[in-house]
């Protein structure tokens, strides 16, 4: 798995893999005890992706398990069934 440094990841576009052109990333959340990555947050025009409305900041957040790939942009996998609960987990 390739390293990505975290000022990297501020503003880079989001695109899922069913070509939909998500927004920006705008910032991440990790979990302080494993370190694991957990929501990626972002700023859209859209009022939802993949079920998940705007929250009050009138970001969108989901689940980092959708993550594909990073590049030039982050690519991201549309959940197999659209729901996205909680922002933590996808059903499936």
């Amino acid at each position: 798995m390739r390293t990505v440094l975290a000022n990297q990841l501020s503003n880079v576009r989001v695109v899922s893999t069913d070509g939909r052109e998500v927004g920006t990333l705008q910032n991440i959340t990790i979990d302080t005890a494993t370190g694991e990555l957990q929501t990626i947050v972002i700023s859209s025009e859209v009022q939802e992706i993949f079920g998940v409305e705007r929250d009050s900041d009138g970001d969108i957040r989901l689940p980092a398990s959708l993550i594909e790939s990073m590049r030039d942009h982050l690519t991201i996998q549309p959940p197999a069934e659209q729901s996205v609960t909680g922002g933590d987990t996808v059903d499936s």
